[in-house]
Formats: C-alpha cells, sequence, structure tokens
C-alpha cells in the first residue's frame, strides 16, 4: 500500500503541472514475468558467520521465476519528458531446506520446513529530452528491499528502506505508420553503498487510437547490491529475458 499511496501522490503532483504547462500528461502499466536468479547474503551487523556466503539462492528457495508490475507516470512539455515509475517485484516459497542454512545469525537445520517472502520494490524519478529518434535519460532509483525467512518457529527479517542508484540512459526510437520501436539502455553510475541496477530492451507498441496504445516489452534486467561491511549485506537479482505486455494512455 505504501508504494501506491507516493505514486498517487506523486502523480497528482505531475497532473497538476502537466495541466499548467505540458503539452500532454500519460500512464502505462505493465505486466510481467522473468526466469529469474541471484541470492540474498543477508548477516547480522555485518557479522562474519552471521550468513552463509551468497545465499539463500532463489533457486534453493524454489524460486525460478516471477511476476512483476511497472507503473509510469509521466508529461511531455516539446522535447521534455519527466517522469516518474514503480516497478514492484514480490515472491514467496514455501519447502523443505536441502542444507543447513545461515542468514541474520540464525542457522537452519536440513530437513525442517521453511516459508519465505522477498520483495524488490523500485522507484524511479527521471527525464529524458527528444531529439529526432534518440532520446539520453537520467533518473534516481530508490530501492526498497524486504526479505523474510521462517522455520522451525523463528523468524527472521531484513529491509532497506533507501537505497539510492543514480542511472544514466538512452531510447531509439523508430516509427512506422502507427507502429513504434524502441530501444533502451540504462545503468548505474559507481557509487559507494549504492545499487547497480542495469537494463537493455526493445519494446514494440501499436497505437490504436491517438491516445492509446498497446505493447510487448522485452528486457534483460540486473541488479546488485553490496554494502561496505565486514559481512556485507549482498543482494543480487537477475531477469532474463523479462517479457512483459503493456498498456499506455495519453491524454
Amino acid at each position: 500500500m505504501r508504494q501506491f499511496v507516493i505514486l498517487f501522490i506523486a502523480g497528482l503532483f505531475l497532473f497538476n503541472i502537466s495541466v499548467a504547462w505540458a503539452d500532454g500528461f500519460g500512464i502505462s502499466v505493465k505486466q510481467g514475468c522473468a526466469p529469474i536468479s541471484g541470492y540474498i547474503q543477508t548477516p547480522a551487523g555485518g557479522n562474519p558467520g552471521t550468513s552463509d556466503i551468497k545465499r539463500p539462492t532463489f533457486k534453493e528457495l524454489d524460486i525460478d521465476d516471477t511476476s512483476y508490475t511497472d507503473i509510469d507516470l509521466y508529461y511531455r512539455s516539446r522535447n521534455y519528458t519527466p517522469y516518474i515509475g514503480l516497478r514492484l517485484i514480490d515472491f514467496d516459497s514455501s519447502g523443505i531446506l536441502e542444507k543447513h542454512l545461515t542468514t541474520r545469525g540464525q542457522t537452519f537445520l536440513r530437513g525442517e520446513s521453511y516459508e519465505h517472502e522477498t520483495s524488490f520494490n523500485i522507484y524511479r524519478f527521471g527525464a529524458k529530452y527528444d531529439f529526432t529518434h534518440f532520446s539520453p535519460k537520467a533518473e534516481l532509483a530508490v530501492v526498497d528491499f524486504n526479505y523474510q525467512f521462517e522455520s522451525a518457529g523463528i523468524q527472521v527479517k531484513r529491509s532497506y528502506a533507501t537505497k539510492y542508484a543514480v542511472r544514466l540512459g538512452a531510447e531509439k526510437n523508430f516509427s512506422v505508420d502507427a507502429l513504434d520501436i524502441i530501444f533502451e539502455a540504462s545503468g548505474s553510475i559507481p557509487l559507494s553503498n549504492s545499487p547497480e541496477i542495469y537494463t537493455v530492451g526493445a519494446a514494440v507498441k501499436y497505437w490504436l487510437t491517438e491516445h492509446f496504445n498497446v505493447g510487448l516489452d522485452i528486457q534483460y534486467f540486473y541488479l546488485d547490491y553490496e554494502d561496505g561491511q565486514d559481512l556485507p549485506n549482498h543482494l543480487r537479482l537477475e531477469m532474463q529475458p523479462a517479457i512483459s505486455v503493456f498498456l499506455q494512455y495519453r491524454f
């Protein structure tokens, strides 16, 4: 609920701006799925021995794929397009541990049943500038991570509310009548204690009317975060290929 409240408030702000200044206001909603790989290394206090290295992996948590939702709001004023976005990635699993697991300072034994929940929610605040067929862009991405693992009556949790990444990228656009083809690539600037988020993708959208289009998006997505503790928190999530369908409406 918190994610949607933030997006709603920001959307109202953009809407007010768009009424006064912008040439067009729009919203895009994507629903996708992707095979995933990675791990959740979460020590307690950065102390060695409080987490297995690069564990638990998504594979041992019996998670091979996940669904996700993207919501983007934007307004366009001439060639300038500020935008805000939200990616929701949530998955959970349950099963039997195939080997001992140490995470968040607790050791869980092989053969015990477990329940697990993880979410990577990513807020994006950025802008792009449109040339004829090329659009450079810059954005601030904020990662909201939540992890919960429970076994044998013991529950551990870990969350980060505000991990920031500064990202640069560009889009390349080709149009043929009502059909648009877009290529996109973005990456994080290397900063201390900052997530690395990289995307490369292509999308095709078809304008059914002047204001409404449908499309298909294919993307490679990579997120890696490692802090500077003696035993770091180290998160990795890779989605390839992430495939989504989307609807876009512009006012």
